[in-house]
């Protein structure tokens, strides 16, 4: 029989990554994120697109969304839609850096590793700027 007490932690504890700890600025928390959503602001301006703001939904396909990966202009895909990222940067609880790692792309089975338990289109429902379609063929 092992001993009924150990220094060593379980091995599966010791394995799993630990989560670092992000100290949000003042003025980002999740309830400064639902006000900003609430307050009228466009919350989908797109400032390296040539019309601005999104006046509608889009359909955008993967060679487009992998142009907005930029910190000051970042898009990501979740199930099908696709959001402006960009204003919920500093809001995000595990940092921008992890944010930053959908930008431009498809971010749904990460999303789904991590956040199974958010309700994205609750989240960034201010920010949807349209629809991830396939890439149009070439014939």
């Amino acid at each position: 029989m092992p001993p009924p007490t150990t220094t060593r932690p379980p091995a599966q504890l010791a394995k799993s990554k630990k989560r670092e700890k992000v100290v949000l600025a003042p003025g980002h928390s999740p309830l400064d994120w639902a006000a900003l959503k609430t307050s009228g602001t466009d919350l989908r301006v797109c400032p390296s697109c040539l019309i601005g703001a999104v006046t509608t939904l889009s359909r955008i396909p993967p060679s487009v969304l992998r142009m907005h990966n930029k910190r000051d202009d970042a898009w990501a895909a979740f199930s099908g839609k696709v959001y402006n990222i960009t204003p919920y940067l500093a809001f995000h609880p595990g940092g921008e850096k992890e944010l930053m790692r959908v930008a431009g792309r498809d971010g749904t089975k990460l999303f789904a590793l991590t956040h199974a338990w958010v309700n994205v289109d609750f989240m960034l429902d201010a920010c949807l700027v349209g629809f991830l379609v396939p890439e149009p063929s070439s014939s």
